[in-house]
């Protein structure tokens, strides 16, 4: 397996591997090729994005990308997308890609990562360090007088987030 810096050439590779990864549990959602494509050109056109892939027979099977989100008086770094195909789950990747992401932030100087997760998710971020802080997450749904399709419920008693 190798660990390599995502380049804006990757984007095909990397909306296919997300795909791939959000068929699984516990989002089992489809998403459209094209929609995959715009949400990692998203992530990776904010302000100095980075990202790291996980290669295997050079084929992406993994990734993490963010940006640097500046603050008063210091850089954090948000991770927006962790993602691991289904069968390369549960073979260290994941804990890999956070650990060498956090290296690059670490040359530059960037001393706190931070993600929004599923519970789903909690104990695999808590045994790599992370720790939930005073901050919530907070949603609201605009309703545009359509009917909603493909609602994905991610927190059963705060309601569906579209």
């Amino acid at each position: 397996m190798e660990y390599r810096i995502v380049l804006p050439e990757d984007t095909e590779d990397l909306a296919a591997a997300m795909k791939k990864a959000y068929l699984d549990e516990p989002w089992k959602e489809s998403w459209i090729d094209e929609k995959a494509v715009r949400r990692i050109r998203g992530i990776m056109s904010n302000f100095e994005s980075f990202g790291i892939k996980a290669v295997e027979a050079d084929a992406v099977v993994g990734g993490i990308l963010g940006f640097v989100d500046p603050y008063a008086d210091a850089d954090f770094f948000f991770v927006s997308e962790l993602f691991v195909v289904p069968e390369w789950k549960r073979k260290g990747i994941g804990k890999t890609l956070l650990s060498e992401l956090e290296r690059h932030l670490k040359e530059k100087g960037i001393r706190t990562m931070q993600l929004i997760s599923i519970s789903y998710n909690q104990d695999f971020y808590e045994m790599a360090g992370y720790a939930n802080d005073c901050v919530s997450v907070l949603y609201k749904e605009i309703e545009t007088g359509e009917q909603r399709r493909g609602s994905v419920e991610i927190c059963p008693n705060r309601g569906n987030i579209l």
